[in-house]
C-alpha cells in the first residue's frame, strides 16, 4: 500500500549508520507500500472518539499516492538512536522503471535518515496502478534498489477492524540495472487493526533471499481516521540479516 518495504541488500546502514539509506524503501509500504503490523502503536496519543464499522482502504491508499504529506519519525537501528522524515510528493504523468524499461503512473518518496551526527537522503519512486491503487515498483536508483510486483493484491472498500488480506508479491532485485536478477522473493500482506485506541492500516512484508534462505520481515502501520484519511501516527519495523529497525510518529 504505502512505502513498500524491501530490504536493501548490502545493507551497511546497519554497522555505520547512516551509510547506506537504502532503507527509504524499507521504510515504507503499495507500498505496498513494504505494507499486521509490528513494532506500531501504544498510548502516546488522543485516540480517536468515533470510529464506523467498516473503512474504504482504496480511498485510503489513494490518499497516500495522491497527496502530498509527511511523517517525522524516531527509533533505533540496532541501539543506535535514528530520527527521519518521510515525504510523499504526488507526481504527474508517468516515469520508467529502469529494470523493465516500461513507464507507470509514480509518487516520489523522500527519506531522511540521521544517525551519529550525519544525515543521508534518499530519494526514489513510486510505481503504481492508479485503477486499484496497487503497486507495480519501487525504484531508489541513487542506492541501486528495485523492486517489481508479479501479483496484485485488492484492499477492501468495506474493511473492518480484524480485517486481512493478500497485497501482492514480487521479486527484490540485486540492483536496478536493466535485466537484473533475483535478490529475494517477497509476499505483501494487509491488515486492519485496533491497537492503542487507533485505528491501523499495516502492510506486512515476508522476504525470502534467494541465496542464503534468509526471511527478512518489515512492516510499515499507518493511523486510519473515522473518515477514512490517514491520521499522524506511522509506525516502521524490519528485520533483515544485518539487524533490526523500528521507528514511530511521537
Amino acid at each position: 500500500m504505502f512505502f513498500q518495504l524491501t530490504s536493501a541488500s548490502n545493507t551497511s546502514l546497519f554497522s555505520s549508520v547512516p551509510a547506506r539509506a537504502s532503507l527509504w524503501a524499507a521504510l515504507t509500504l503499495s507500498l505496498g507500500l513494504i505494507q499486521g503490523c509490528g513494532g506500531g502503536g501504544g498510548n502516546d496519543a488522543t485516540p480517536e472518539p468515533v470510529k464506523p464499522t467498516s473503512y474504504d482502504l482504496q480511498a485510503t491508499m489513494s490518499q497516500y499516492y495522491t497527496k502530498a504529506q509527511s511523517w517525522s519519525l524516531s527509533g533505533t537501528v540496532g541501539a543506535v538512536p535514528v530520527s527521519a522524515v518521510l515525504s510523499v510528493v504526488p507526481k504527474t504523468g508517468t516515469a520508467v522503471f529502469p529494470v523493465n524499461g516500461k513507464a507507470y503512473t509514480y509518487t516520489q518518496q523522500e527519506m531522511k535518515l540521521t544517525a551519529n551526527g550525519q544525515t543521508t537522503n534518499t530519494i526514489g519512486e513510486l510505481f503504481f496502478d492508479a485503477t486499484v491503487m496497487q503497486t507495480e515498483a519501487v525504484s531508489a536508483r541513487s542506492d541501486d534498489t528495485c523492486e517489481q510486483a508479479q501479483t496484485k493484491g485488492s484492499f477492501s472498500r468495506a474493511a473492518k477492524v480484524g480485517d486481512s488480506g493478500a497485497n501482492g508479491s514480487g521479486f527484490e532485485y540485486v540492483s536496478c540495472a536493466p535485466g537484473a536478477a533475483v535478490e529475494a522473493n517477497y509476499v505483501d500482506t494487509w491488515q486492519l487493526k485496533e491497537e492503542g485506541g487507533r485505528v491501523l492500516l499495516c502492510l506486512n512484508r515476508s522476504s525470502k533471499v534467494v541465496a542464503s534462505g534468509f526471511t527478512r520481515v518489515g512492516s510499515q502501520c499507518h493511523q486510519v481516521l473515522a473518515d477514512g484519511s490517514l491520521g499522524a501516527f506511522m509506525s516502521l519495523s524490519l528485520v533483515t540479516e544485518d539487524g533490526t529497525l523500528s521507528m514511530k510518529t511521537p
